[in-house]
């Protein structure tokens, strides 16, 4: 009996702050600029050539910042022998970004590659995308997070009086953000099976959806 009551007495001390807490997902849904043009390569080349080599080609045209996204082996087949020939090539793809504004000349530059390739190219695609830039993200995510926020402690100070609570301090924060859609992209064929694509977005170029969202975990007292 004395145990019991002891256990009783231990409960009814700790009730006040409970330990479970309020965990609260809120988000807001913003549209940014497409203010920039992000471009991805893919340009084969012999099994003798090097990275340096073919990445120089780039340069040469006109294009800097350009970074190594990754490499990997591949076959090309050329119809225009007969029989056809399949070769092994080395893939190398790069990225690099402009402004949104220079999104055409940048294209020019790719395509003037695709239509007179050096020698050493024997294969060659590439893409470009329209999008916010990191800057511009993470502008607007110092904007928002106050409203995140904001939104969070409002919907949990409902949900804790509807339970006949009170809300206590914050206990924990996890936020992220994601992007969806409005994309323009140009595709480049290999010299044998070339198809020139129009830069273009579905959206007009008005810009990309970007959803933010926080999960903020109060403390409850009675």
């Amino acid at each position: 009996m004395r145990l019991v009551t002891l256990l009783l007495l231990c409960a009814c001390t700790a009730f006040p702050q409970l330990t479970d807490g309020l965990a609260t997902s809120v988000t807001r849904t913003v549209t940014l600029t497409a203010d920039q043009a992000d471009f991805s390569i893919a340009a084969g080349a012999g099994l003798d050539a090097t990275q340096q080599q073919v990445a120089q080609i780039f340069l040469d045209a006109g294009i800097s910042g350009l970074s190594n996204s990754g490499t990997a082996l591949s076959q090309n087949t050329d119809y225009s022998t007969n029989p056809p020939t399949t070769q092994t090539l080395v893939l190398y793809q790069f990225a690099f970004s402009v402004p949104a504004a220079g999104l055409k000349d940048a294209a020019k530059i790719m395509e003037t590659l695709r239509n007179k390739p050096p020698d050493l190219l024997k294969s060659f695609q590439y893409s470009a995308a329209l999008n916010a830039s990191q800057a511009t993200v993470d502008a607007m995510h110092q904007t928002l997070l106050p409203q995140l926020f904001a939104d969070a402690q409002k919907k949990a100070q409902t949900l804790a009086a509807a339970a006949g609570l009170k809300l206590g301090g914050v206990r924990g924060v996890a936020e992220s953000f994601y992007a969806s859609g409005n994309f323009g992209v140009s595709y480049i064929g290999n010299p044998y099976f070339s198809t020139t694509g129009t830069i273009s977005s579905t959206s007009g170029g008005s810009g990309t959806q970007y959803t933010f969202y926080a999960n903020v975990t109060y403390g409850l007292t009675q």
